[in-house]
């Protein structure tokens, strides 16, 4: 069963409004976001205090998030505080008056509180055993080492993107001058703080928050990357050296903006990527992973599924479909059984196929989300899958094994594959691919036929290659003829795809 759920968060520059549905124990996925800016802590740099319009905004804010809340019969609102609070001398009659005017119970989040928050939100939906997570805010930036989900370090430098171009701003120095001062000054915080070659060998960089975002966007576009993903979008060192190239001949001006990349100052921007430069030039070579998740996630993550907070998720790319499933309203029983059954047949094709282990994650986003397509239309289903497949976020596995599960699930229908749209992602799918697609979306069409009635009656099945045939013997619990014969409507594209005769038993 979902549960409406809201989270509202006290940030230094945002109020959030987050509403979930959270399946206890399960699952959870975000279905809206509104978001209202407030300078909250413009005035804490030197120990100040939030000044009563600022609250008085706040407040007013609070009360409309509630109003909101009440109509969409949200069961339960969750609010909370970031750290930045903690400078504020009227920190305590802040909470009172905000508390008592809105009705809301605040948590104060304390900086560490944040950072776990972090790492409970990369951990749990990327695939990548060593990170060096980098967060960068206006005055602060947050590094969190981890190795085989244990954290190694947590360091938070007060410096941030920001406070570092205020000290550089220089209408005398050429932009490339202006990026290099900034970020020969962030190695020395580095070098201060013990982060250099030592601490990152043998990591990856894993850029999180609006600076990460911000190098993700820009990293497309100079890369004209395919895809419109950020969540484990990655870029290596040599393609780094090139994004930079770009970054450094921009402006470093308070008063621009970088359309499309971020809506905060050009300064802000210049600051953050100095940084960025300077962590990652702890390497000669190395990998870069963004992700949208964020603090929120992590809350959510720890409210849904309170097993988190002992230990990460060891399945996340379960995690993700059991999402998506109920997120997408399709049944998890025939997802599941259909997974189940082209797994099998996958295992039992490995000779003929002679396909790695790893075409198994694509095969299970394929089979799990076949469905997905009906939540557009119906009698477009295939077509759809691709779609809904190629914009779905996704947790532990790479962008091109998402990009060929849609493929997959989309050839399920040969009609609906277009060798055209195929050529669009040739930086990312090859000629192997083509020919592993066609394989993988052979068998889930023959594991779609053996559950069309959904009653999970073939518990089993083997497969023995028999000259130009191949002959599977299936294993039920209930009269099957039904679903052997829809199977063996794939007999065609198996023959296609094998290069063998398809029987059924």
């Amino acid at each position: 069963m979902l549960n409406k759920t809201a989270m509202v968060i006290v940030g230094p520059k945002t109020i959030k409004l987050v509403f979930a549905n959270i399946e206890q124990d399960k699952s959870f996925y975000i279905y809206d976001q509104i978001e209202e800016t407030v300078d909250v802590a413009v005035d804490l740099k030197d120990g100040g205090i939030i000044k009563s319009n600022v609250s008085g905004e706040i407040i007013k804010i609070l009360k409309m998030y509630k109003r909101m809340c009440e109509k969409q019969n949200v069961e339960v609102i969750h609010a909370f505080i970031n750290s930045f609070v903690f400078k504020a001398k009227n920190q305590i009659s802040f909470i009172d008056e905000i508390e008592s005017s809105s009705g809301l119970r605040f948590k104060v989040l304390s900086l560490d509180d944040e950072m776990n928050a972090l790492y409970m939100a990369v951990v749990n939906t990327l695939d990548t055993p060593r990170g060096i997570i980098i967060d960068i805010k206006d005055n602060y930036t947050n590094i969190i080492k981890y190795f085989r989900r244990n954290v190694l370090a947590k360091i938070s430098i007060p410096i941030g993107s920001l406070s570092l171009s205020q000290l550089f701003l220089n209408p005398n120095c050429t932009p490339q001058e202006t990026h290099e001062q900034m970020v020969d000054f962030f190695k020395n915080q580095l070098t201060d703080y013990g982060i250099d070659k030592d601490f990152c060998e043998g990591y990856k960089f894993i850029c999180v928050g609006e600076m990460g975002q911000a190098l993700y966007k820009m990293s497309a576009k100079v890369l004209k990357y395919p895809l419109d993903i950020e969540h484990n979008f990655t870029i290596t060192n040599d393609n780094y050296a090139k994004i930079y190239k770009v970054i450094e001949t921009l402006e470093v001006d308070s008063s621009k903006r970088i359309k499309g990349v971020l809506n905060d100052r050009a300064d802000i921007f210049a600051g953050g990527m100095s940084i960025f430069k300077a962590v990652f030039d702890s390497l000669e070579e190395y990998e870069v992973i963004f992700t949208p998740h964020s603090i929120i996630e992590g809350l959510l993550m720890n409210l849904a599924i309170p097993a988190t907070l002992d230990k990460p998720i060891s399945d996340i790319l379960q995690l993700s479909l059991d999402t998506l499933l109920s997120q997408y309203n399709c049944s998890k029983r025939n997802g599941k059984k259909v997974c189940d059954l082209a797994i099998i047949i996958f295992k039992q094709l490995k000779v003929l196929h002679k396909l790695p282990r790893t075409y198994l994650k694509t095969l299970r986003i394929a089979s799990s989300l076949y469905r997905s397509g009906e939540i557009i239309n119906y009698y477009n289903l295939y077509k759809n899958n691709f779609n809904i497949i190629v914009n779905s976020t996704i947790y532990g596995v790479t962008h091109k094994e998402q990009l060929l599960a849609a493929f997959v699930a989309q050839n399920v229908d040969n009609d609906a594959f277009n060798l055209t749209e195929w050529v669009k992602y040739k930086e990312i799918l090859d000629e192997e691919d083509l020919d592993a697609m066609k394989k993988l979306s052979s068998i889930l069409s023959i594991a779609i036929g053996l559950d069309i009635t959904e009653n999970g009656s073939i518990t089993d099945l083997t497969c023995d290659v028999l000259g130009d045939s191949v002959i599977m013997k299936t294993t039920t619990e209930n009269d099957v003829d039904f679903e052997i014969k829809y199977a063996l409507h794939s007999s065609k594209t198996f023959k296609k795809a094998f290069n063998k005769y398809l029987e059924i038993l």
